[in-house]
């Protein structure tokens, strides 16, 4: 599995604001970063066409730009 290091300095404060959105919604705070970088990615990289039928739901996932294959 893929790792991301973030590093911030001591006395930057999103971390902590993080920390709060974090605890508002009831998920963790890598979760939140997790949905941050998806909003953002979100519109990358995608056709904006019809999905493409799979034989199975990996497959579907796999050929509409989902997953990547095994």
């Amino acid at each position: 599995m893929p790792t991301i290091t973030i590093h911030f300095d001591e006395r930057d404060t999103l971390p902590d604001l993080m920390e709060r959105r974090a605890s508002e919604l009831g998920i963790t705070v890598e979760q939140l970063i997790l949905r941050f970088i998806c909003t953002g990615m979100q519109d990358y990289g995608t056709d904006g066409g019809p999905a493409v039928s799979g034989n199975s739901l990996d497959d579907f996932f796999v050929k509409n730009g989902a997953l990547k294959s095994r």
